[in-house]
């Protein structure tokens, strides 16, 4: 097994440094929001109308259960998953590892920077132990798809849902 480093580019989060890592700093926030989005239409509209984008949670992950540093779900069509914080600076960086089961060990970093008052950059590196085929045919779709969630995480409405508890 060897480690495999992937990093995403640096997005613009057009909020706060304080709004941004007080949502992520926190898995109950971000699992109340899956909750508020499929059991309330009316606060799913109000996020598909600040992200500009479609949005059905309840197609992609189920069961999600958090406290504030760890959190398991369940991802369709892939299986059970989890996350859990390894440190935390805050308005700066967040480190997360896998949490219950997982196919292979890895980290995530979510580093934040603070350009202006409304001008918070992102970046998101990922650290994988991968065995030389599982490297193969992952990394390909390890760096799109961190590339696509560094791009995402830019269209949240963090100043939306900092209160939410």
């Amino acid at each position: 097994m060897s480690t495999t480093k992937i990093i995403s580019e640096v997005k613009m989060i057009p909020h706060t440094v304080g709004d941004v890592y007080g949502f992520f700093s926190d898995f109950r926030k971000i699992a109340k929001v899956f909750e508020l989005a499929a059991e309330n239409p009316q606060v799913q509209e109000q996020i598909e109308a600040q992200t500009k984008k479609k949005v059905n949670f309840k197609d992609h992950i189920e069961h999600w259960e958090a406290s504030e540093d760890n959190c398991t779900f369940v991802i369709k069509g892939f299986g059970e998953a989890g996350l859990q914080f390894v440190e935390k600076e805050e308005n700066k960086t967040l480190k997360l590892t896998g949490y219950g089961r997982s196919p292979f060990e890895f980290y995530i970093w979510i580093q934040l920077i603070e350009k202006d008052a409304y001008d918070t950059r992102i970046r998101l590196t990922v650290h994988a132990e991968l065995n030389a085929m599982m490297k193969m045919m992952l990394k390909k779709k390890l760096e799109k798809g961190i590339d696509q969630l560094a791009e995402g995480l830019t269209q949240i409405p963090y100043n939306m849902l900092q209160n939410i508890e």
